[in-house]
């Protein structure tokens, strides 16, 4: 706590007449700041601490008005005085509370909003600001606990309801949200927020229909907002509206040029139409579409010049699935290059170092050497497309260019042989992470029972995680077996790529088991979701990036049980055609 300043008037000999100038003061400081005179309203909060200097309300308007002028520290300090002459002032600690966020500072924060909660007459306030210091802090769980007593406490908090429902979504507890979203907007329909954060929650569950509506509400109320509009776009594009959403991004962009959600995704739309060359274009902007900094060691970036005799070092995309995909342009850089860094994730090096054995590959975290600093250029992986994927036809019809070891192989496939079974079928059915449309992604694994009934194939799971709960499930419920991975993909992939190989089929969702595999030029089923990602386009089975995938689509939004009937139709044909593939 802040030490206590001495009054400046030592004469005064009746406490309660100056207390009483004081009231007078606070009430004309208050007045005063309605009117939009801060001055004035600080001098009299002044003067009434001068008068009265335990006066605790003084402190708090004082601080109040210095928080809302950017003076976080004197904020605090007048707060802290607050509580230390009127302990029992709740909304003191709640004002306490929200600066000690600001200086995030969050433990304390917590003591002065339980401190708060004990004083009854402001449980409500004290649970949503308690709530709020939660969520600051990452508890989301224990965030959504406090703002659910705040919403109990006070069914018309509609803040808290707001924020309750907000963390559910973050959380992936979509009913709760969707429930919760729906009761707030039926008290507060007016709220172009609520509308528009409902609007994200849909979005990312597969209501992408409802989610334009609720963007349009959100833009009726609130007309030209940048974010609706262009997460607009974002419903549009699920829907397959390429053109309308390229128009809602357009529309969000000539408001606020360089706006990187829009921009972003509007470049993904026009790779999703087949407009490879401006698609690619406006593609490297995404780094700061998602709020990462592209990564560089400071060498003149590659912009298409001619390589001949000239070092280059490729620098690593977002995530590892990206990684790979964009890895299909390596060869052709390598081969026209002097000399090629690669560096990639550390969990790719080795299998990149086997598949591309002209350049030197290296991890991401290593340290920078006079190979890197020699470069005559840099480029991303991710802006390689730009000038060696510009049209449909400069896509190579592959046979996979990530090589595994053929002995090791070999020993997979001895390993994963099952007797009575003349085929080993890998499987994977969840992907992405919950802020990368895992919900959209993902299914269960019970629902592939139409697949996983087809005669001669022995099963495995492939999917990275602890799922073996749901294997076990599986096999008590319906007496179907899918055999454990051998390998999980959380580690070095070159191994796992070897052991993927091994299969005769793989069948997945959208994850980095489908890039794997396409990109070792084996079969593999993707399964996607009616708003499959850009790189996957909106209509058709063939991927230009992996020759040997093959796509099932939802006919529409969450409609996963016609693409697993498709499979479960397809599955037994594709096995009587095709041909054990060599060890």
């Amino acid at each position: 706590m802040a030490a206590l300043k001495k009054p400046s008037d030592v004469t005064a000999v009746d406490p309660d007449a100056d207390h009483a100038v004081a009231a007078r003061l606070l009430a004309e400081g208050s007045r005063s700041r309605l009117a939009g005179d801060l001055a004035g309203a600080e001098a009299c909060f002044e003067q009434a601490i001068e008068r009265s200097y335990d006066f605790a309300e003084a402190h708090l308007a004082l601080g109040d008005l210095q928080a809302a002028s950017g003076r976080d520290e004197d904020a605090l300090d007048c707060y802290q005085l607050a509580v230390h002459f009127s302990p029992q002032l709740s909304a003191a600690y709640l004002a306490l509370a929200a600066a000690l966020v600001r200086a995030q500072r969050f433990d304390e924060a917590e003591a002065a909003c339980r401190t708060a909660i004990s004083l009854e007459s402001a449980a409500s306030n004290a649970w949503f600001m308690l709530g709020n210091v939660l969520k600051a802090r990452g508890d989301l769980a224990q965030a959504a606990d406090a703002y659910r007593v705040a919403a109990q406490a006070m069914p018309l908090h509609l803040d808290a309801l707001h924020q309750l429902a907000f963390v559910e979504a973050r959380l992936g507890r979509y009913d709760d949200a969707h429930r919760n979203y729906r009761v707030l907007l039926a008290a507060a329909p007016a709220s172009p927020n609520a509308h528009h954060n409902f609007g994200l929650l849909q979005l990312e569950t597969g209501y992408p229909q409802e989610a334009l509506a609720s963007f349009r509400c959100a833009l009726e109320l609130q007309p030209g907002t940048i974010a609706s509009l262009t997460c607009a776009g974002h419903a549009l594009r699920d829907l397959g509206r390429i053109d309308d959403a390229i128009a809602a991004y357009d529309e969000a962009l000539a408001l606020q040029p360089g706006f990187g959600d829009a921009s972003g995704n509007r470049s993904q739309a026009l790779l999703m139409r087949g407009e490879y060359t401006a698609g690619w274009h406006s593609y490297d902007i995404r780094f700061a579409a998602t709020g990462t900094g592209a990564r560089t060691h400071g060498r003149p970036r590659w912009r298409g010049e001619p390589l001949a005799g000239k070092r280059i070092v490729v620098l690593p995309e977002q995530g590892v699935g990206d990684e790979i995909m964009f890895a299909s342009c390596l060869p052709d850089l390598v081969a026209a290059a002097a000399h090629s860094v690669i560096e990639c994730n550390s969990r790719l090096v080795n299998l990149f170092a086997r598949s591309f054995p002209q350049a030197r590959v290296r991890a991401i975290d290593a340290e920078v050497d006079a190979d890197i600093a020699q470069a005559d250029f840099e480029v991303s992986a991710g802006s390689l497309p730009r000038y060696l994927r510009a049209a449909p036809e400069l896509f190579p019809r592959h046979v996979g260019y990530l090589q595994t070891d053929p002995a090791r192989r070999k020993f997979w496939r001895e390993r994963l042989a099952v007797d009575g079974a003349k085929w080993r079928v890998g499987i994977a059915w969840r992907g992405g992470t919950l802020r990368n449309r895992q919900y959209l992604r993902s299914l269960e694994l019970a629902d592939l029972l139409p697949v996983l009934q087809t005669a001669d194939c022995a099963f495995f799971s492939l999917q990275h995680g602890d799922y073996a709960g749901d294997l076990h499930t599986l096999h008590s419920r319906h007496g179907i077996e899918v055999r454990e991975r051998a390998l999980d993909a959380g580690g070095d992939l070159d191994e796992f790529a070897a052991m993927t190989a091994a299969f005769d089929l793989v069948i997945t969702v959208d994850n980095t088991v489908a890039h794997l595999c396409g990109a070792l030029g084996m079969p593999v089923w993707i399964l996607l979701p009616f708003s499959a990602e850009w790189r996957y386009g909106r209509v058709g089975a063939a991927l230009p990036w992996y020759p040997s995938a093959r796509l099932f689509r939802q006919p529409q939004p969450r409609a996963w049980t016609p693409v697993i009937a498709a499979v479960a139709e397809a599955l037994p044909q594709y096995l009587v055609e095709a041909h054990v593939r060599p060890a």
